[in-house]
């Protein structure tokens, strides 16, 4: 038994699964100490109106990478050289200023003409958090390039490290800063703001990024983005982009920003469902590229190890939000319990995306995408009128299941046809 286990920890793929799965579940304890400290020094309202501005730049963040990213990664994952790897870094790098140059434009604009940033009294805020929003679009900059060129401690750090510093600052704020009697919400943000600075920085220290070659290199993305990042960009739009304005839309059909608040908390709780398959998949994402099909044993063990998460999720998230969060938050469990089969769901489809994504099927991958899209923002618009953030979570359930669906059709007429 025990060279059984020796065996399976020598290999690569096992190894750096296990890495970036305890990155990310080291990280679940951290977010959610970190949230207790934040929903009770902020409070429901300004934890609310907190959620609601990370929703506005979660939307810019799927909106203004336009593709180009994806198309990173498949310049990537396709190269087998260290020092053109190192270039396709900086290439995407230059891109990523310049996409930002036209977030920055057009969110100006957005800030001058929503009534609902002035309603709320957020639009001085959001003109204060602007200029950082460079920051946000470095988050699916790493994601596509550490994972396509396997650099999975990077990935890693990338996803634990902020969590690290966040529960630093809650813990100050917990012993020291209580009683704290100035702009809570400026402080909160400073510290998600400054985490992900910070482990940003190292990361891309760590990448030697080098411009030589540019002008071929920004080419070669370009090539990519044409005929594969566009498609995917397309889907990311209507799937991802349609979640992130989930709490956008609570914000706009409620009198405040409580309901934002909730239903944010409620997914970060059921995240980690969708961490299993989806650590699984950027693992082995470069593997799949050079295979046929999925392995049969790879995917009964991710499954079996999912629904045991689903499990223990579902047993004890009620008495767990009961002892640790105030009163004010209990509407938070039964949101918990949809939302975990959303994320159960959300995160078997991503196990088959990645695959499909590693073959380079960007159409199919695509259409997936829109179909999930339109079904979550049609759900959403019929449901959080009248049930604010309890219909949020019906319609990201009901999304994630048509999610893997299309999912898992798109997997047997391309892969096992």
């Amino acid at each position: 038994m025990w060279h059984q286990l020796t065996n399976l920890w020598d290999n690569l793929r096992v190894r750096q699964a296990a890495i970036l799965y305890m990155a990310s579940f080291a990280g679940i304890p951290l977010a959610i100490f970190t949230s207790i400290v934040f929903t009770r020094f902020l409070g429901p309202q300004v934890y609310g109106d907190f959620a609601f501005l990370d929703s506005l730049f979660d939307f810019a963040r799927v909106i203004f990478p336009l593709g180009f990213f994806f198309a990173s990664n498949r310049a990537l994952v396709l190269n087998t050289n260290r020092q053109k790897a190192q270039e396709l870094f900086g290439a995407s790098l230059i891109i990523l200023f310049a996409l930002f140059l036209v977030m920055a434009l057009v969110m100006t604009a957005y800030g001058l003409v929503d009534p609902n940033l002035a309603e709320k009294g957020l639009r001085p805020f959001f003109f204060v958090l602007l200029p950082f929003g460079w920051i946000f679009l470095l988050t699916p900059y790493y994601d596509n390039v550490l994972h396509a060129d396997n650099r999975i401690h990077d990935l890693a750090a990338t996803r634990f490290f902020p969590k690290v510093i966040t529960f630093t600052v809650a813990l100050l704020i917990f012993f020291v800063v209580q009683d704290f009697d100035g702009n809570r919400l400026a402080v909160v943000w400073a510290a998600y703001l400054g985490a992900f600075f910070l482990v940003y920085l190292m990361v891309f220290l760590r990448l030697r990024v080098s411009f030589k070659n540019l002008r071929s290199r920004l080419k070669q993305i370009n090539h990519y983005h044409r005929h594969y990042g566009v498609h995917l960009f397309v889907g990311n739009v209507f799937s991802l982009g349609a979640v992130a304005l989930t709490g956008i839309l609570i914000s706009y059909f409620s009198p405040d920003n409580k309901g934002v608040g909730f239903f944010s908390l409620a997914i970060a709780i059921s995240r980690p469902l969708a961490l299993i398959p989806g650590v699984i998949a950027a693992t082995w994402f470069k593997d799949f590229a050079g295979q046929r099909h999925i392995s049969p044993r790879l995917s009964l063990i991710t499954l079996l190890l999912t629904i045991i998460a689903l499990g223990a999720l579902l047993l004890l998230s009620g008495p767990f939000i009961r002892f640790f969060y105030s009163d004010d938050f209990l509407p938070v469990i039964d949101l918990v319990y949809i939302a975990a089969g959303g994320m159960f769901f959300y995160g078997l489809g991503v196990y088959l995306n990645r695959f499909l994504e590693a073959k380079g099927h960007g159409v199919a991958i695509r259409n997936s995408f829109i179909i999930t899209g339109l079904t979550l923002l049609t759900s959403n618009l019929l449901l959080i009128p009248g049930y604010g953030a309890t219909g949020a979570a019906i319609s990201m359930l009901i999304a994630s299941g048509v999610y893997l669906g299309a999912m898992a059709i798109s997997y047997k007429r391309c892969v096992l046809r």
